[in-house]
């Protein structure tokens, strides 16, 4: 049985808001970030674009079967030319891909889709029926979470282009963001943290104490509590994984995330 508490998220919304208007994004809609020049100039002749904030769905509280859960779905940027975005305009972009249809989405939103689907114990699939939860869309309950709050692209990019571009972010970005995704964590207080992309593990080691060796899953701590780290390549690279985000039948989706992710599950009901 799945239910949730709207009413923690709406906290929860207010804490980060308050967060992200005092270090990151004003509320005129400035971007106010100290770190922003040495950032800027660490990727000085290529296209930047500042100010991305992140969704938190308003289910993002859940409850399954009596027992919390909180998932963030982590990736490394936006890979788009839009800048200045606070919370609300970041979940408008989502409510739009929820709209558009599996078939209608980019490679990454169709990787989260599959990624929600199987979170909540359902099939693999394109249908509608799937991605429903409540009276809105399986995007509703999690926070879509960008470890950067700037991106960095290698090539200029429209704003409407469909799907991100190749980020190509510093050191120096990685580290100075280090601290607002930690707080952003420490707000959240996710139960599981699924991760898009391998190299974005070893981001997070700049705000958090990660075990030496990765597996696809681990335990990690924040704020003092055990957090689920499941960690797969990104749903739209390719390689070995081969583009898993683009179908529901992709061997990777098949073959390592849907098992990872079912042993996570079986391991979440017999710790209760």
């Amino acid at each position: 049985m799945i239910s949730s508490h709207p009413e923690r998220t709406r906290e929860r919304v207010r804490l980060l808001e308050d967060y992200v208007r005092a270090n990151l994004l004003a509320e005129d809609g400035s971007f106010i970030c100290g770190s922003y020049a040495l950032c800027r100039a660490s990727r000085a002749g290529l296209p930047f674009h500042k100010g991305q904030m992140n969704h938190v769905g308003r289910h993002y509280d859940l409850e399954v079967n009596g027992s919390a859960m909180r998932i963030v779905v982590l990736g490394q940027e936006y890979g788009q030319a839009r800048e200045c975005v606070n919370l609300a305009g970041r979940s408008e972009m989502l409510d739009l891909s929820a709209k558009a249809g599996f078939r209608g989405r980019n490679p990454h939103m169709k990787g989260v889709t599959s990624t929600m689907r199987l979170l909540l114990g359902r099939e693999l699939g394109e249908d509608e029926e799937g991605e429903r939860l409540f009276d809105g869309h399986v995007f509703d309950g999690c926070a879509q979470v960008n470890y950067l709050h700037c991106t960095a692209l290698e090539k200029p990019r429209s704003k409407d282009a469909h799907g991100g571009g190749r980020g190509n972010s510093s050191l120096a970005m990685q580290r100075n963001c280090a601290p607002h995704f930690l707080r952003t964590m420490e707000i959240l207080e996710p139960t599981v943290i699924v991760v898009h992309g391998l190299g974005l593990r070893s981001w997070m080691a700049n705000a958090l104490p990660l075990p030496p060796k990765g597996e696809i899953a681990e335990v990690v701590e924040i704020a003092g509590r055990p957090v689920d780290l499941l960690t797969f390549t990104h749903p739209s690279a390719g390689g070995h994984s081969g583009w898993w985000g683009t179908t529901p039948r992709t061997r990777y989706l098949n073959e390592t995330v849907a098992p990872a992710i079912r042993d996570y599950l079986r391991r979440r009901r017999a710790y209760g």
